[in-house]
């Protein structure tokens, strides 16, 4: 029960603290919020952006008229000024009379002058002219003068080229007649086999005749032999008879004295035995063998004879009928001047060949140049303007002197056309007229307008055709229009609009302002223009409400976000949607400058 008691005590000593615990929370808490900027928030809406547009600006001259006077006249005397009311006879200026008739005489003379020099021009081009046509008529009779020249050229070139190839046909035509190669081997052939021929019977011929020669030798050796043996025999006999004792012959001699071919050889092989001494059987012996080889050597003798006497009968009918060596030189030289005439008649042919081709050549040069002379010699002349910047400069001079005898008529005398204000003087006594206008004046009868320079920044919302309202001094002019506006020539920044006013409104340099009301496009975010900053760099930011986690839970918090501004007035501004939608809380006022992440709570 102590126990129960005492834990129950502890309980409540613990939910005392906890109560107290969250009465300081919900102080500190206050205490916190208290301290928070206040801010207060609006969405962006759907909206077009009115824009107003006030200028000052002065009335103007609806309508200016310039006096002119020639240029270069002295002045003598100017009678009006700036801002003077002048009519159609009001006196402007008059202009020096005696500079007037030297002025006068001297555009006199000037066309005197330029006259005579047209006249002599047209005379010049005249005799040009002429001088043209007869060098075209010249150019023409040469170009016939050469095409008549080079065609006869010509045809006689052509003509020799023709002779040249007649002549050259007719010498292919007459050909020299050759020994064919097959009867010139033939015939060549035949007279080399008739040679070998012959030459084989006379080496037969006098292989024989030797042969018959010896033959001969050999029978009168052996008649000589036998003869000499008959002689030595008969000898021997004699003596024998005589002294009982054979004679022995001479060495080399028989018993005659002649000598022997026995002997020759019993001296060469030593003395004759005792047994041919001796005996007269063998000496028989021998002589009967003489006689039988003289016998045989007569057969062959006759033998020997009857084959020369037909070696050298065949040898003589052979040569009796000879065979000529062929030559076919003639025939070859022949051929050699065929050939040499015929490369000389084809040459002659190229020769003429080239010559018409020259002639050709020739003619087509000389046309060609000839050609060229007379399309030269027709061609235009050259571009001359001189006559006729003469003749203008004559008719300008003439223009001239007109107004300056004009001007002597009118006594040099100026006066504005119509009724007017006189706005500018460009002329003194005593100098002389320049260029441009010499008195400028505005026209009364004509509306006046009203001017006023635009910055850019203005011009965004001012075009041609927006409604205007003006207010000149106490009167006040709506229902206009933007008549002109255009970029200001001296300055690039400015623009000028110019209103024209009603009839009877306004006088030249009053003074006035100048309202247009313009609307722009719808956009879909459209910020108040307070919700708006600008940073260092002029970038543009707003702060948006969104939520964090802090110590005492979720926080509203301040977020910078940069936005492109497409269009502003004085209260609203147009932002490019994206970042910021159409949801987005936007920051537009509050108690303290915020910085970006600022904790923030609501406005009470």
């Amino acid at each position: 029960m102590e126990l129960w008691k005492k834990q129950r005590r502890i309980l409540i000593a613990f939910g005392i603290f906890l109560a107290f615990m969250f009465f300081c929370t919900l102080v500190s808490r206050a205490v916190y919020a208290s301290k928070l900027p206040q801010v207060t928030a609006e969405t962006p809406r759907r909206m077009a952006l009115n824009h107003t547009v006030n200028a000052e600006g002065i009335v103007h001259q609806g309508r200016e008229y310039a006096v002119t006077a020639l240029s270069g006249l002295r002045v003598r005397t100017v009678y009006a000024s700036v801002g003077d009311h002048v009519t159609g006879e009001t006196l402007l200026f008059d202009l020096d009379l005696e500079d007037l008739r030297q002025k006068i005489q001297e555009k006199e003379l000037e066309i005197k002058k330029l006259q005579l020099q047209i006249a002599s021009m047209e005379q010049n081009r005249s005799l040009d002219a002429q001088k043209k046509q007869t060098e075209n008529d010249r150019a023409q009779e040469d170009y016939a003068r050469a095409e008549q020249k080079t065609n006869e050229a010509l045809d006689r070139a052509r003509e020799d080229l023709e002779d040249a190839r007649d002549a050259y046909e007719d010498h292919k035509d007459s050909g020299v007649q050759l020994t064919p190669e097959e009867d010139r081997e033939a015939a060549q052939a035949a007279y080399e086999e008739w040679v070998e021929q012959e030459e084989s019977l006379r080496l037969e011929m006098n292989k024989s005749k030797k042969a018959y020669e010896e033959a001969q030798e050999e029978v009168k050796r052996l008649e000589a032999e036998v003869s000499r043996q008959q002689e030595e025999q008969g000898t021997s006999n004699a003596e024998e008879e005589i002294s009982g004792e054979p004679k022995e012959p001479e060495e080399g001699k028989d018993s005659s004295g002649q000598p022997t071919d026995a002997a020759g050889a019993a001296a060469d092989s030593g003395e004759r035995s005792e047994e041919d001494k001796i005996s007269g059987s063998d000496a028989e012996d021998d002589t009967s063998g003489l006689s039988a080889q003289l016998e045989a050597a007569r057969e062959a003798e006759k033998k020997a004879k009857t084959a020369y006497e037909e070696a050298a009968a065949a040898y003589e009918s052979h040569t009796a009928h000879p065979v000529e060596k062929p030559d076919f030189s003639g025939e070859d030289a022949g051929q050699s001047a065929w050939e040499e005439k015929k490369e000389a008649l084809k040459d002659a042919v190229t020769t003429a060949e080239r010559a018409v081709e020259d002639a050709e050549q020739s003619q087509s040069d000389q046309l060609l140049d000839a050609g060229r002379k007379v399309a030269d010699n027709q061609l235009p002349p050259d571009a001359d303007s001189s006559l006729s910047v003469s003749r203008l400069e004559l008719s300008v001079l003439q223009t001239e002197l007109a107004a300056y005898k004009k001007v002597q008529d009118a006594s040099g005398q100026v006066y504005p056309e119509a009724e007017g204000i006189v706005t500018r003087i460009q002329v003194s006594p005593g100098e002389r007229v320049g260029d441009g206008a010499a008195v400028v004046y505005a026209d009364l009868s004509s509306p006046m307008q009203f001017q006023v320079s635009l910055t850019r920044e203005q011009k965004k919302y001012v075009n041609q055709g927006d409604a205007v309202s003006l207010k000149l001094g106490s009167t006040s002019v709506k229902d206009l229009t933007v008549d002109y506006v255009a970029e200001n020539e001296m300055n690039p920044e400015l623009y000028d609009a110019r209103v024209f006013l009603p009839d009877q409104v306004g006088t030249i340099g009053q003074s006035g302002s100048f309202e247009v009301e313009a609307q722009s496009e719808t956009f879909s975010c459209c910020i108040p223009l307070n919700a708006l900053y600008e940073d260092a760099s002029h970038r543009t930011f707003v702060y948006i409400v969104s939520e964090r986690s802090g110590i005492l839970g979720t926080e509203l918090a301040a977020e910078m976000v940069y936005v492109k501004v497409l269009d502003q007035n004085d209260t609203y501004a147009a932002i490019e949607e994206g970042v910021i939608s159409r949801e987005t809380e936007l920051i537009v006022s509050s108690t303290e400058t915020l910085e970006d992440k600022a904790v923030i709570r609501y406005k009470e």
